[in-house]
């Protein structure tokens, strides 16, 4: 099967969270069962990735009112040919969707641009696609401008998958002649409308052949709340939720060369602890290592429960808890973190910045991962902590309560600790629980937490499953697209 992904981002090329990485995990998959994929994504100005080799320039689509140009280049990377739209006064920027201090006023016309540019791409290249998929609200609107404009693609159907119902792609309705959108489209009922808005989120969901999201759990979670999206979802006929994976190509202790000491399932004790040393060092931490260690990599907004987190770290520290935290996000929480780290400098410490290399190192180094999340349609980093032994402590939600079993609740197979309420009194009891194994291993010689970290790293949430699960998916768009053309 030919495969088209439009996403706004993909690994390595750009990440700014689980996003980037699934483009690249499920394109590589899906080519390991022997599909062609294809990714489409802006070239934007900080790749990670040098892409130097161009295949066409001067490609023209009508958007803001005027033709516009842009060039296409290429890249392959495991057997993935990706191609990247550059436009420069869209993409030529520092960041990818967002400064910090909010979003760039013409979000709408860039990722506006990205789906009609995709779909041109598609015709001119001549790629044939036997499927389209799209990702969140960035490509929401891909569908109906095939709809529109591009005729000749009539029979090949689009798969919409929502990584996070959040954020929706809310516009004002001055945007739609800008973004050649006839106003016929705007109108409540079977239309774009929202609130007197534009919902790119909601053009994809109306005009995509099957929905998908990134869970079981979070699949049921967006029938009864979708921030307003609930109806449109429900009257959807087919939806799934399909667990995302991690790429353990990537993601092996055994062979990870960015930590300090592999180590296997075998000898997790000695590889752990030298891991532990090894990053409590990086960061500056100089606590006793019998203290157990708090990791978190996550971006810095309220979904991933940072407000639990810093009005419970008093309580975390009083404990005996470290705590390490890797990630940037709102500036309010990037200050809220520093100021954190200043009054308990010798418990908490923290980085205000994304790097593979360090967030590689607290998997590997961390005892406990902390998951406190406000909402979470998958989560990655739990099922990562995982693999490295490091045992999760999660809010019950989303995708987290398909990933992570609590041990209190299933001591036969449970892999981590739990908690429903979000509340800071029920994360302190979590951490509290997971604490009570953790020490009496370390001081008694229980053989409880061993049992548990063991448990962990034998979990399998490989990509193959996934994959398997989106051919059904497009199968099944392929078979409703036929019968409706």
């Amino acid at each position: 099967m030919r495969v088209v992904m439009v996403a706004s981002e993909s690994a390595p090329y750009l990440k700014t969270g689980g996003l980037g990485d699934v483009i690249h995990s499920l394109s590589k998959a899906l080519t390991k069962l022997g599909h062609t994929v294809y990714v489409i994504m802006p070239k934007y100005a900080k790749l990670k990735r040098n892409v130097e080799r161009k295949v066409k320039e001067g490609i023209k689509i009508y958007i803001d009112h005027q033709w516009r140009e842009f060039d296409l280049y290429e890249d392959i990377l495991d057997h993935v040919r990706y191609f990247f739209i550059d436009y420069k006064p869209y993409y030529g920027r520092e960041y990818a969707y967002a400064p910090p201090k909010g979003d760039y006023y013409d979000n709408a016309l860039r990722f506006g641009f990205l789906s009609m540019a995709s779909l041109q791409v598609i015709r001119e290249l001549e790629l044939k696609p036997e499927v389209i998929h799209i990702h969140d609200w960035h490509t929401g609107i891909l569908p109906l401008y095939k709809s529109l404009y591009y005729p000749d693609l009539e029979r090949v159907p689009v798969v919409f998958t929502i990584h996070n119902a959040m954020h929706q792609g809310i516009f004002d309705a001055h945007f739609l002649p800008a973004l050649n959108l006839p106003w016929e489209v705007f109108h409540p009922y079977g239309g774009i409308e929202f609130y007197g808005k534009i919902n790119f989120m909601k053009a994809g969901i109306l005009f995509c052949d099957v929905l998908t999201t990134v869970s079981p759990s979070y699949a049921e979670e967006l029938k009864a709340y979708c921030y307003g999206l609930e109806g449109v979802i429900r009257e959807k006929k087919y939806f799934f939720g399909i667990l995302n994976g991690i790429d353990y190509d990537v993601w092996n202790p055994e062979k990870d060369e960015l930590i300090f000491a592999r180590y296997s399932i075998k000898s997790f004790k000695k590889g752990k602890l030298k891991n532990k040393t090894h990053l409590k060092e990086i960061f500056g931490l100089k606590t006793e290592n019998y203290r157990p260690l708090i990791g978190i990599v996550a971006r810095l907004t309220a979904q991933k429960g940072f407000d639990l987190i810093f009005s419970s770290a008093e309580e975390i520290v009083k404990e005996g808890f470290d705590m390490l935290v890797l990630g940037s996000g709102e500036e309010k929480y990037q200050e809220m973190l520093v100021e954190l780290s200043k009054k308990f400098p010798n418990s908490i410490k923290a980085r205000i910045e994304y790097s593979e290399e360090l967030a590689h190192k607290i998997y590997a180094g961390a005892d406990m991962f902390l998951m406190p999340s406000l909402f979470e349609p998958c989560g990655i980093s739990q099922m990562i902590a995982m693999r490295y032994g490091t045992v999760p402590v999660v809010r019950w939600v989303g995708g987290l309560k398909d990933t992570v079993k609590d041990f209190l609740k299933d001591p036969e197979n449970g892999t981590g600790f739990a908690f429903e309420n979000f509340e800071p009194g029920d994360m302190i009891s979590a951490l509290l629980r997971a604490r009570v194994f953790y020490d009496m291993e370390f001081c008694n010689s229980e053989k409880v937490w061993s049992e548990i970290v063991k448990r962990c790293m034998r979990q399998d949430f490989s990509w193959e499953r996934s994959a398997r699960e989106y051919e059904s998916a497009y199968t099944t768009a392929r078979v409703l697209r036929f019968y409706d053309s």
